[in-house]
């Protein structure tokens, strides 16, 4: 009993320690822009609800810590709400207007919204930098060790020792390539697979299956030789950095690919994670060292700001849909306008935050009882 209270005492701490570093970064490129173009912040917060701590600084910004650090918000002049959806001038001094957010031109307001987003891709290339520069990377070649149980590798004819040079048209040059394409399949779609084998190119069809009490991702059954494996420690600074940036776009296309899939019924959405599952995810990584956890706080670094940058209204990607309407038609949207988008957007996220949670809690309850 003890044990297991630990345990979830642990994955709800890595859970608020790894959405608050994310929360925090996203809200500092807001802050920071908004600083930059001569806006008047005047809250910076970490958690909702009651506040906890704060304090005021010179250029009349309060940071606060609130009761609920399951997100956070900055705040600025004139603000109504901390989603800055709504503005209220008349209480605001004439003289002090012009440093309202609602009060700049709109380039300025746009950087302000998409400072935040970029601020979490700009922060998980650093991670992924460091990663690469101070840690280096673990190379594991493309080479079949065994295969699982009712592989559909093995049943097209694929055997240990063969190396896997192309898959649907893609080089394989890694392990981690192996991933990143199954990862990406259509759902019951067969995949084309180039191996090497003793200097012969044969070439395999095989269609994915998705294992029980797994992840809900198409497997061909392969498993990689641990033997084969080897550190690369040789990365300069440029090489980490360029492999970095690679690496976002990477995560970002593929999100991209996953999504476009589930829209067209062309995939399951039951590999989707909520809360729940981030929390999930967050535990297990703390558990892996902090070298895992660096990665999966860069991982979700990306993830949070390709979310806020969809153009789904009450995130920041809504937000910039508006101001390219107001830039195309000369004069912003109404407020009701705006507001009944807002409320569709509202409603989009809670229905999938519902979504999300309804395909976690089978599946942790199944983890933790079998």
């Amino acid at each position: 009993m003890i044990d297991s209270l630990l345990s979830t005492g642990l994955y709800l701490f890595a859970f608020v320690f790894v959405l608050s570093v994310v929360v925090i970064v996203h809200e500092w490129g807001h802050f920071i822009v908004a600083r930059l173009c001569g806006i008047k912040v005047t809250h910076f917060s970490l958690g909702f609800g009651r506040v906890l701590w704060k304090r005021t600084d010179k250029k009349g910004t309060q940071w606060q810590v609130c009761l609920w650090p399951l997100g956070g918000y900055v705040k600025m002049l004139g603000d109504e709400d901390a989603a800055s959806a709504k503005t209220d001038a008349s209480k605001i001094p004439a003289s002090e207007r012009k440093y309202m957010f609602m009060s700049q031109p709109l380039h300025k307001r746009a950087a302000v919204i998409f400072a935040g987003p970029a601020m979490n891709y700009v922060f998980a290339i650093i991670l992924f930098t460091g990663m690469l520069f101070f840690v280096g990377r673990g190379v594991v070649p493309p080479v079949v060790g065994d295969f699982t149980e009712n592989s559909p590798a093995q049943a097209a004819g694929m055997q240990v020792g063969d190396r896997i040079v192309e898959m649907n048209g893609h080089p394989i040059s890694e392990w981690l390539d192996i991933q990143r394409v199954v990862r990406i399949l259509e759902f019951e779609k067969e995949v084309n697979v180039q191996v090497d084998r003793n200097g012969e190119v044969l070439s395999f069809t095989i269609q994915p299956i998705y294992y029980p009490n797994t992840d809900n991702m198409p497997k061909i059954g392969i498993i990689s030789n641990p033997e084969l494996f080897f550190a690369d420690n040789n990365l300069g600074l440029w090489e980490a950095f360029t492999q970095s940036i690679r690496s976002v776009m990477t995560i970002t296309q593929d999100t991209l690919v996953y999504l476009g899939q589930i829209l067209f019924n062309n995939r399951s959405a039951d590999g989707m994670r909520g809360p729940l599952g981030i929390a999930e995810m967050s535990g297990d990584a703390i558990k892996g060292g902090i070298e895992n956890l660096i990665l999966f706080i860069a991982n979700i670094s990306v993830a949070v700001g390709f979310m806020n940058l969809l153009p789904i209204p009450l995130l920041d990607g809504g937000h910039l849909f508006f101001y390219a309407i107001e830039a195309i038609i000369r004069r912003p949207l109404s407020e009701r306008v705006q507001n009944g988008l807002l409320w569709v957007g509202m409603s989009l996220l809670i229905g999938l935050l519902m979504y999300t949670m309804f395909l976690d809690i089978p599946r942790i309850f199944e983890r933790i009882f079998g």
